[in-house]
């Protein structure tokens, strides 16, 4: 009786389990939107930036002597606008506090560059994701065929083995080739398994969905043309949010100096509160004694290590933009070959085939032979096709294009929840 208990339980729990997996049907078209609407990520990074805007805000209020206060925030719609009315309108604001106030500023445009090159890596990965789960399904469909072409030649294999037209052993080689096929396709169901695991995760979905991937459409490589990295390098570094998250980092350094340069108005009491806090740190002196100049001295050595870090940025992108130019035009100029191999691996495992049907004292070898090549011309076609579109997209990751010119949606709609 207890065994029976234990079995319809497990039984009501899988049901349930299998009754609430949901299917998705998705496109690699939805995943930039479906990314920034939903990956929990960006979703937090994205709060950190509006987190940054609400420091302005406040940062702005504390400015102001409260008896004014009332008089101004209503005319204050964006924390990043009309800067000048609040300083007409507040002619005796503490100097020191407007300067840390211009940082706050400066460092929120840094971390909304920040944000964006997040969201630019995470709609990357997981259309790259997508694509690699595609290229995996074509690969298992690829596998299956083999086996099934394997066991026809096994058949063969056997009966020229049966009446001594074959050496002892040749089926059983074969044979040993299609298991080691069988367990990649076991391997392969796996792997497809959990990269839409991963994809659904990215994506923002809950653990139960079961993502359907719609097909992609392949380009015909053999009409692109090969490319010039140096067409590309002038609007990558122009474009990157990284490079221009440390041109505003370079910004806010000239403020921290007016800061220090002017403190004997007083040092401010604001945090910069954004950005990581990563100038906080830097001493500002009150304006008595002897410290300004070491302060100075810690604040430019910070600006040096600004600038190697950018000068880092830069050389890794274009080392990225090379690199993906240098692939692309080595798929693009051995395509040809790649096409003639297939059809002339084809051409031989089928000649082979049919002249071994007919009676013809061949070694089955051949044939074997023929169809292992037949297998990686095959392979080495769908595997370029693939290259091809992830090399073209990140060229435009690397470039802010097509998809990645858009502006994060998921940031315009944070203040209204």
């Amino acid at each position: 009786m207890k065994i029976s208990i234990i079995y319809l339980s497990s039984f009501i729990i899988f049901s349930q389990i299998a009754l609430s997996a949901v299917n998705k049907n998705i496109k690699l078209n939805d995943v930039v939107k479906i990314v920034s609407e939903q990956n929990y990520n960006l979703k937090e990074n994205a709060y950190k930036v509006y987190q940054a805007k609400e420091n302005i805000e406040k940062a702005r209020a504390d400015l102001l002597p409260r008896l004014n206060l009332w008089n101004i925030v209503g005319v204050i719609l964006d924390p990043t606008s009309l800067v000048d009315k609040i300083s007409d309108a507040a002619p005796f604001l503490i100097p020191a506090n407007w300067f840390r106030l211009e940082e706050i500023k400066i460092l929120s445009l840094a971390e909304k560059e920040g944000y964006r090159a997040l969201w630019g890596n995470e709609v990357f990965a997981a259309k790259a994701l997508y694509r690699h789960t595609l290229y995996d399904q074509q690969l298992l469909l690829h596998i299956q065929q083999s086996i099934k072409d394997l066991e026809k030649i096994l058949l063969v294999v056997k009966t020229k083995e049966l009446f001594g037209g074959a050496k002892p052993g040749t089926a059983r080689n074969v044979e040993v080739r299609i298991l080691g096929l069988k367990e990649d396709e076991v391997n392969l169901k796996v792997l497809i398994s959990l990269e839409k695991d991963e994809l659904s995760y990215a994506l923002g979905y809950p653990a139960e969905t079961n993502l359907r991937l719609s097909s992609i459409d392949i380009p015909k490589i053999e009409t692109l043309k090969e490319l010039d990295k140096r067409t590309f390098e002038f609007k990558m570094l122009s474009t990157s949010p990284e490079r221009r998250q440390f041109d505003h980092f370079l910004s806010v350094i000239k403020q921290i100096k007016k800061e220090q340069q002017y403190n004997f108005w007083g040092v401010s009491s604001i945090s910069r509160g954004v950005a990581g806090g990563i100038f906080d740190s830097l001493p500002i002196s009150n304006g008595v004694g002897n410290s300004a100049e070491a302060s100075e001295k810690i604040i430019d050595a910070q600006k040096e290590i600004l600038k190697v870090q950018k000068r880092g940025i830069e050389e890794t992108l274009k080392r990225q933009l090379k690199a993906t130019v240098t692939v692309y035009n080595s798929d693009i100029k051995n395509y040809k070959n790649y096409q003639r191999r297939q059809v002339l691996a084809k051409e031989s495992k089928e000649s082979i085939y049919r002249r071994l049907q007919l009676g013809e004292n061949l070694d089955v070898l051949e044939l074997v032979e023929a169809s292992k090549n037949e297998i990686q011309a095959q392979t080495a076609i769908f595997t370029v096709w693939y290259r091809v579109i992830n090399s073209q997209d990140k060229l435009n990751r690397l470039t802010f294009d097509r998809d990645y010119s858009k502006l994060p949606p998921v940031m315009s709609s944070l203040k209204g929840e």
